[in-house]
């Protein structure tokens, strides 16, 4: 017989409540312990791993109060709760309804990342009552495996880790332990006078494996029962005993299937044959041609492959050209070369006269002849026509040759003189009053008069007025890109290198300087930090800065390495310090001959208002951040709603966006708001209430400041005025950068 020991806390008054003090009986790091690692570990703000610290205790209903740096969250695990808590934190209270409170506990250890601690709390003085004699006992049942269900006296008991307990009177009980993949076992046993009764129970498999492969081809689809597994060469473990039917598809092939018995513990092997149904084609034709069958383009001048069995329409295409055309049976397994016929060539007919006559004439750049001149056998289409004649100008128009007809055109040559028109770079569009003449550099022969001339380069462009006159003569004409114009390219740098840092300076947008309100303005809302405040004047010079976020492809041009977590060209760098963004400028001032810098906080906060054209919007470019900014609610797989919570951004893998996605600012700057942080140049400090002139923050410090919020950040975050900071050494996933660069001054 045992005796039953009730271990009554003093809870039952509430006197004793106010008295009760909670206590730490041991804290230490479990060395060995890697939870903190694994699935169920979290990351802070900063993207680091937090620690686990897991409070063993049995009781419910406790509160954790941490630190500064705050809590990720809690989870009530078995005899245990887990906190994840951020790098760095110091100390902890414990509060808890009946059992008291333990005020601002010190950590006797330093909270590492990703460490994994153990703290035992002890609850106060207990009082021991001793109750009559019973005749009871433990029956404990070990199962293998450990998910079996048990069932006592036909009721189901749960258990932990294979290991179900249960307090039952003496005298016979029945057992009963069943999983679906394993044989069932149940009996009965007797629990007594001679103690504690254990079974060990090891069900018997009733499952085995599959193997199964395809041939002539492996990496077919592969159903079992009608549910897709996998492709060839496939292995099915764990598979009930029985009858399962397995069927393969492969794309050219007929379906092949068959029925198969897997039993207990054994591999069951299905290879599967396909038979082709499909014909293997070649194609021929004109190289100047397309081969299209059903409508779909297979091939210039040749296509070979296959093909499956059942009838086509095959054409043999050609600009201005009329197709051949004919159908094609395919038979299943038949290999065949088929010479396909040439379209037919449409024409008409051009007569060419100009005032004066012997002007060259081009047709989209080739020459045929001189005016005047009857064209026959043109083919029918839009061609660009140009007359070109010493000591006029070059006379260009859009013409429409037709089918059997005869187009008279008559031009009339204007005097003018020649001009070279370029740029900093050759391959420039140029523009003559409106209309494309090549790109640069380009000679051309231009009328007298004012003529406008403008070069494109992607987005930008730059234009000047011309005025040719009798008495000018022949010269060069050249345009400037503002920071494109004043690139003094280093003697080092490959063409590759030229062509991505053209663009990286191309896409850097002119912010005009002006005064604003800098710091926790009225839109900002009601959340503003203390270290948005005071608010102040600030009043600062032009500069340029990028349209972008610095992407990996420029990372990568200049330092030869990719330190992002999540690689693509066009994505933002991330996993750079402040101090790796500077031997990134360092490296691109020495390519360019320019000067780049990091955005002082001003220039940035500046810049993501809007600068000159802000509309006081409480992120960059909008009051609705969705427009504008990638951050925890929209850059994963779904949209999240609700509190922010770490593990759901885990879960959802809220990532950086290709930058330029989002709707840009009222300067036409993208994703101030949100996809990174961006590192700035100043060091962390509390604000001046002073007007100040193109500041540079705080002249010494610990940390530098970064802004604009991210992928992961809550709302609040992604504010213009909100500011962060960190160690300029640091790097995570979710802080990039962008650049600036002064105003120059323009060379002629």
């Amino acid at each position: 017989m045992m005796k039953i020991l009730l271990f009554v806390l003093f809870l039952l008054s509430s006197d004793w409540v106010e008295a009760q003090q909670l206590s730490v009986q041991s804290f230490q790091k479990l060395e060995n312990d890697l939870s903190a690692r694994g699935s169920e570990g979290r990351t802070d703000q900063n993207g680091d791993r937090c620690a686990i610290i897991k409070v063993v205790t049995n009781e419910k209903g406790f509160v954790f109060e941490p630190d500064a740096l705050g809590l990720v969250g809690s989870v009530d695990k078995t005899s245990e709760i887990w906190l994840y808590v951020p790098y760095g934190a110091k100390r902890l209270t414990i509060k808890h309804p009946q059992l008291g409170m333990l005020r601002d506990y010190v950590y006797p250890e330093r909270i590492e990342k990703a460490g994994v601690y153990e703290l035992i709390l002890t609850t106060g003085r207990v009082e021991t009552v001793v109750h009559e004699t019973v005749n009871m006992d433990y029956l404990v049942i070990r199962t293998d495996p450990a998910e079996a269900q048990v069932y006592i006296d036909e009721v189901y008991e749960s258990g932990t880790g294979g290991v179900v307990q249960k307090f039952v009177p003496w005298g016979k009980h029945t057992y009963r332990v069943e999983h679906p993949l394993y044989h069932t076992e149940a009996g009965q046993v007797e629990v007594g006078s001679s103690g504690k009764k254990e079974l060990a129970i090891k069900l018997r498999p009733a499952f085995g494996s599959v193997e199964i492969n395809s041939f002539p081809e492996s990496g077919a689809e592969v159903y079992i029962d009608g549910e897709r597994v996998g492709v060839t060469p496939y292995r099915g473990d764990r598979l009930k005993s029985g009858e399962h039917r397995i069927r393969v598809l492969q794309p050219m092939y007929q379906p092949s299937e068959e029925v198969v018995r897997v039993r207990d513990n054994e591999t069951s092997v299905v290879s599967l044959e396909l038979q082709p149904n499909f014909g293997v084609m070649t194609f021929t034709s004109d190289p100047s041609c397309e081969i299209w069958v059903n409508n779909e383009l297979k091939g210039q001048g040749s296509w070979s492959g296959r093909l499956n069995a059942g009838s086509y329409l095959l054409e043999v295409r050609r600009e201005h050209h009329r197709s051949f055309r004919q159908t094609l049976t395919v038979e299943a397994g038949e290999n065949r070369t088929v010479a396909l016929g040439n379209p037919v060539p449409i024409y008409g007919m051009l007569n060419i006269t100009s005032t004066p006559g012997d002007a060259l004439i081009r047709l989209n750049g080739q020459e045929y002849g001189r005016t005047p001149a009857l064209l026959k056998d043109i083919l029918i289409g839009t061609y660009t026509l140009e007359l070109s004649k010493e000591g006029y100008a070059r006379e260009s128009r859009e013409i429409t040759i037709e089918e059997g007809k005869v187009l008279p055109v008559n031009v009339e040559m204007r005097s003018g003189r020649t001009y070279t028109i370029q740029t900093d770079h050759s391959g420039d569009s140029i523009y003559v009053d409106g209309k494309w003449v090549g790109v640069s550099p380009q000679k051309l022969e231009l009328s007298y008069g004012v003529h406008t001339i403008r070069a494109e380069r992607g987005g930008q462009h730059t234009e000047k007025q011309l005025e040719v006159t009798e008495t000018g003569r022949d010269s060069v004409v050249t345009l400037g890109f503002g920071l494109l114009s004043q690139i003094r390219w280093s003697s080092s740098v490959t063409p590759k290198q030229k062509e991505i840092l053209s663009r990286l300076v191309g896409n850097m947008v002119k912010v005009d300087g002006g005064r604003f309100q800098m710091g926790g303005t009225s839109e900002q809302g009601s959340d503003v930090n203390s270290d948005e405040k005071p608010v102040h004047e600030v009043i600062l010079s032009d500069y340029y800065m990028g349209k972008y976020e610095v992407r990996q492809s420029e990372w990568e041009a200049v330092m030869d390495s990719n330190p992002s977590s999540d690689k693509s060209d066009d994505l933002p760098v991330e996993r750079v310090s402040w101090e790796d963004c500077h031997e990134f400028i360092r490296r691109l001032n020495t390519l360019t001959g320019l000067n780049f810098k990091l955005p002082t906080e001003a220039q940035w906060e500046y810049a993501a208002r809007g600068g000159k054209l802000s509309k006081g919007y409480k992120y960059s470019g909008s009051n609705d951040l969705n427009e504008v900014g990638w951050y925890w609610e929209n850059s994963g797989y779904k949209v999240l709603t609700g509190k922010w919570k770490m593990e759901e951004v885990d879960r959802n893998h809220c990532r950086t966006h290709s930058v330029g996605q989002k709707q840009p600012n009222e300067l036409g700057l993208y994703d101030m708001s949100g996809n990174v942080f961006e590192w700035c140049e100043d060091w962390y400090g509390d604000y001046s209430s002073d007007s100040q002139s193109d500041p540079i923050g705080a002249v010494s410090g610990s940390f530098r400041v970064y802004r604009g919020g991210s992928r992961i950040s809550e709302a609040r975050l992604c504010r213009v005025s909100y500011r962060l900071y960190n160690a300029p050494n640091r790097r995570n996933s979710i802080l990039g950068f962008r650049l600036v660069c002064s105003f120059p001054t323009f060379r002629s």
